[in-house]
């Protein structure tokens, strides 16, 4: 099991169930991560989604009332259930599909799930927001826990007219 995240230096990943920032090189690193896997979101992020389920992959939404979603969507690419029904049916499609397994957010689905994954791919972002949703706590067990095995690059992102630098980091869990 991995993560994807995009956070900035404050520990923020974004306001309002929103991301803070408009980075097309870090979605289409998201897109070439969890491209054919399962992903496990919350149902908040899940809602966030503007073109619904994200395509050529199993979504996973996590809702404290998942019978409410059921009959939303008819085809095995959306499954709504519980936190304790997630462990069974991730243990089942991993088994089933030999899928890999991505946990991308929010932040109560990132903090129950991150001593659950071996590997963490953060993008850090250089940027000062406060206020919105915040995973510091995460960030702390990560800098004690994880340990850098590749820096995917480092970037300038200018096309959307105010420049916000990134980097795109591995981690893997010390053993």
């Amino acid at each position: 099991m991995d993560m994807v995240v995009a956070v900035n230096k404050n520990g923020i990943i974004g306001r309002n169930n929103k991301l803070l920032w408009d980075i097309p090189e870090d979605m289409k690193h998201f897109r070439r991560l969890t491209n054919h896997s399962i992903i496990v979101m919350g149902r908040r992020t899940f809602d966030s989604l503007p073109f619904g389920p994200l395509k050529s992959r199993i979504n996973i939404v996590i809702t404290s009332t998942p019978n409410k979603y059921k009959d939303g969507y008819k085809n095995n690419d959306v499954i709504f259930c519980n936190l304790d029904e997630s462990k069974e049916i991730l243990k089942k499609l991993q088994t089933n599909t030999n899928k890999g397994i991505f946990i991308i957010g929010g932040a109560e689905i990132y903090k129950y799930f991150f001593s659950k994954c071996k590997n963490i791919y953060v993008t850090h972002v250089d940027t000062d927001e406060r206020e919105g949703v915040s995973i510091k706590s995460i960030l702390i067990e990560l800098s004690l826990d994880y340990k850098v095995i590749e820096k995917i690059g480092s970037y300038e992102e200018k096309k959307t007219g105010n420049p916000i630098k990134y980097e795109i980091v591995k981690y893997v869990k010390n053993e």
